[in-house]
């Protein structure tokens, strides 16, 4: 089971970050272009740009993302942008001088040039430059605080836009053309384009934004290969994001889970989480093992919490699978489940067990995805 679920969203990847809706948007450019790709999808979006607009318009193209958020062999690739990497979650020192030197560069686009912005998630902390009474250890102190303080995306974005010279449409001021595009791939609850990456360059009342991808796009992509791979399931697709409280979501996902018929069941969005220990672990793995913790050893039940940026908040880390055996498998261990839970300690005991989804690069960024599969096996067994 582990191996087809994993493998169905690897393939959804695959087809999903092909981004067509980018490549049709682009595929008939005639202006002198110039391409600047900000957030943790930066490299793949900025890859498929590069691929679609003709290279004698192509005249130059940036990419600020995440610390190695780009394939392995982007050396051997024909793709040879001006890469920067800088913090995240959190800005750092890298944040702010790639981000001057961004603003510095879109001063020098010719008038007459078009600019192409392409922003995923991770754009708020990597794009920055803090007003000026506010110190980099400030900024980094306030954006820690916000992570920590179990607001939503769209809360902590329009916190994280008081503090900025670049946020809420302000990046705008650096580029003195007329042909501003920004294609966005969407983190944030019904696709508010001031929202995501907050706003660099929006500005209301400009019809220039366009939504290329979201997490219910990603979820119809997933819905294919998983159904192929258990055709015997029937498949039920979620069509709310759920952005609530993981604890809240944990217990009702284990009340529905018994009852439900078998199937496949979809959901997506981002959890919020207000982390008071002091434990290794992201908001995926806590909330897998918030599930085993209610549900125990019950059988025919499968869960995976996957990130589709591949991170899930440690370097290694992508997600989690859990089943019955998990459980087993941690009373083996004689792992006290709920006090892990209360030191927010999930990737340890959950990596003991082979249950971690090992992080890597995806080209994508549009939030998590939650897979319940339920077979015909049912009953509560071995409980210890």
């Amino acid at each position: 089971m582990k191996t087809a679920i994993l493998s169905a969203l690897q393939q959804a990847l695959t087809a999903f970050t092909g981004y067509p809706a980018l490549r049709q948007a682009l595929s008939n450019e005639q202006t002198p272009t110039h391409v600047l790709a900000i957030g943790k999808a930066a490299y793949r979006m900025a890859e498929v740009a590069a691929m679609t607009i003709p290279p004698d318009r192509l005249r130059s193209c940036i990419v600020l993302s995440k610390y190695g958020f780009y394939p392995e062999d982007h050396q051997d690739r024909t793709f040879s942008p001006i890469l920067l990497e800088a913090g995240h979650p959190l800005p750092d020192a890298n944040s702010l001088k790639h981000s001057r030197f961004i603003l510095d560069w879109l001063e020098q686009i010719p008038p007459q040039d078009q600019l192409i912005v392409l922003l995923s998630g991770g754009t708020s902390a990597l794009f920055e430059a803090p007003r000026d009474q506010i110190s980099l250890q400030e900024l980094i102190a306030k954006n820690d605080l916000l992570l920590r303080s179990g607001l939503d995306i769209a809360q902590i974005n329009q916190a994280r836009q008081k503090l900025s010279q670049v946020k809420a449409g302000q990046a705008t001021q650096h580029y003195k053309g007329q042909k501003l595009r920004v294609y966005l791939l969407s983190d944030v609850p019904a696709n508010d384009p001031a929202l995501i990456g907050s706003g660099p360059f929006f500005l209301p009342g400009i019809d220039n934004h366009s939504i290329i991808a979201d997490n219910s796009a990603f979820l119809k992509s997933l819905a294919t290969p998983l159904h192929k791979a258990l055709p015997d399931l029937p498949l039920r697709l979620a069509k709310r994001f759920v952005d609530e409280e993981l604890t809240s979501f944990a217990k009702a996902l284990a009340r529905f889970a018994p009852k439900a018929p078998p199937g496949i069941y979809l959901w997506g969005g981002e959890l919020t989480l207000k982390v008071k220990g002091t434990g290794r672990g992201g908001r995926l793995t806590h909330l897998a093992l918030s599930f085993l913790n209610e549900l125990k050893d019950q059988a025919g039940l499968s869960f995976v919490a996957f990130a589709t940026d591949g991170n899930d908040h440690l370097p290694e880390l992508a997600g989690a699978y859990v089943d019955r055996q998990s459980y087993l498998d941690l009373h083996k261990e004689n792992a006290d489940i709920p006090a892990l839970l209360k030191a927010f300690d999930s990737y340890p005991p959950l990596k003991l067990i082979d249950a971690i989804i090992p992080a890597h690069y995806t080209g994508c960024n549009v939030n998590d995805v939650f897979i319940l599969i339920k077979t015909a096996h049912h009953g509560t067994c071995l409980s210890p």
